[in-house]
């Protein structure tokens, strides 16, 4: 099974992808989401895995769009605790450490355990793995990398300080994209749209009325700009079920009323085991 992923091997997309998947996998790598998309659409991956939203930086609205733009299909989702590490060469010390490397997001949701060491060069990269596998490739030493204990591990260095996130509760949701997705599943809970509404007033209103009514639980409503036509918006709405027939009785309400109704995926919900780790 071909897994495309953001990155390299170790990062959070492929240790995402080992929990959701629970089988070997043959990772992927890639450097952008674009890139991710087009391996899947060219068939040259299964399966793809793209970052969603986080709990501490929102919403990744430009893979949503990239989604909506692809051929591709939602079937599933997953929820990864990112757990932040501070990384070296084996045998280095905390106290000697210099610079510290790692991509942007994984930098700022480390700043308070960074704030006290004023004297690290804190150095924007791609790509967390990417930052771990130069200093394992050109043996950089005093130099420090954050990550995870997979890419770690794969790279042969040794984790200096664990778990330095700021946010204990730092959860990532991933979804599962694939090209064909002929086979209907019983298990489907869960679907996420995109509703662009006409652009008057109450048209909004009158979709989450709908919504209400038919008891489906809304989990998620974000508004990005329609391009080229200010100030009216499109909508992706998360909607979970109890029902297949009542979902699809929704669906068959909403079309007369919105423009477009795109449904980028119908699937299982992955948030009963977020809360098995959120309990612990």
């Amino acid at each position: 099974m071909k897994v495309s992923i953001q990155g390299i091997k170790g990062a959070f997309h492929e240790e995402a992808a080992k929990n959701y998947f629970k089988s070997e996998i043959e990772v992927i790598p890639n450097i952008t989401f674009d890139d991710v998309i087009n391996s899947v659409q060219n068939q040259k991956a299964d399966f793809g895995i793209v970052a969603i939203e986080n709990t501490i930086s929102g919403t990744i609205h430009t893979n949503l769009n990239l989604i909506k733009q692809s051929s591709l299909k939602i079937t599933g989702e997953v929820y990864l605790q990112i757990k932040q590490n501070l990384v070296a060469l084996p045998n280095s010390k905390l106290e000697n450490i210099n610079q510290v490397q790692s991509h942007y997001m994984a930098l700022n949701q480390c700043r308070d355990f960074l704030r006290k060491y004023p004297k690290i060069k804190l150095v924007e990269s791609e790509d967390t793995a990417l930052s771990i596998k130069q200093i394992a490739d050109e043996q950089l030493e005093n130099i420090g990398a954050i990550g995870s204990k997979l890419a770690a591990e794969y790279y042969g260095l040794e984790i200096i300080s664990e778990s330095i996130e700021t946010n204990k509760k730092n959860y990532t949701r991933f979804l599962i994209l694939e090209l064909n997705t002929n086979v209907e599943s019983g298990d489907n809970n869960k679907a996420s749209l995109a509703i662009t509404l006409p652009h008057k007033k109450g048209s909004l209103a009158i979709i989450l009325n709908i919504i209400s009514f038919y008891d489906i639980n809304l989990t998620k409503i974000e508004s990005v700009p329609v391009i080229g036509e200010p100030w009216h918006y499109l909508f992706y709405i998360d909607v979970q079920f109890d029902s297949t027939e009542i979902y699809l009785q929704m669906i068959q309400s909403l079309n007369p009323l919105a423009d477009e109704i795109i449904i980028l995926g119908e699937y299982k919900s992955g948030i009963q085991s977020f809360n098995i780790i959120h309990s612990n």
